[in-house]
């Protein structure tokens, strides 16, 4: 069974979780299937970060409690998966101006017992690989 574990390709195949390391979440209702976090996470891996993100399987009435609550926890922040985007817009403490505008939150950081806001996606301008990219450059660079 050992043998079989090393060859699955997960969020962390052959990491550890360390104090320092920075932990994004990824919330969704179906959070394992959206492979967003295993791009990440090879990202991460390839440019020797210390960060990971982990598959939040929550449900839309654990939605508030999980993401209020983000402001006490050791979570630096979570991509929001679409169903949850306008949701999470009245638990944020800041936003950028692409939430104002799209109405919708797709990524929060905790700053503190803050959470800041943004939407990266832009209505799909951005997804894959290249949201990958862009979550890595501004939130774990």
């Amino acid at each position: 069974m050992a043998e079989n574990m090393q060859n699955i390709d997960t969020m962390n195949a052959h990491d550890e979780i360390q104090k320092e390391t920075k932990l994004y979440g990824l919330i969704a209702e179906h959070a394992s299937p959206n492979r967003l976090f295993v791009m990440l996470n090879k990202l991460t891996k390839s440019q020797n970060s210390n960060a990971m993100m982990i598959p939040m399987n929550i449900r839309e009435d654990d939605f508030y409690f999980t993401l209020s609550n983000m402001k006490k926890s050791h979570v630096n922040g979570a991509y929001i998966a679409s169903e949850y985007q306008e949701s999470a817009i009245e638990l944020l403490d800041e936003s950028d101006e692409f939430v104002q505008v799209y109405n919708k939150c797709d990524f929060v950081v905790r700053d503190g017992e803050r959470l800041i806001g943004t939407y990266l996606e832009k209505n799909g301008a951005l997804v894959g690989e290249a949201l990958a990219q862009e979550i890595y450059k501004q939130f774990i660079k």
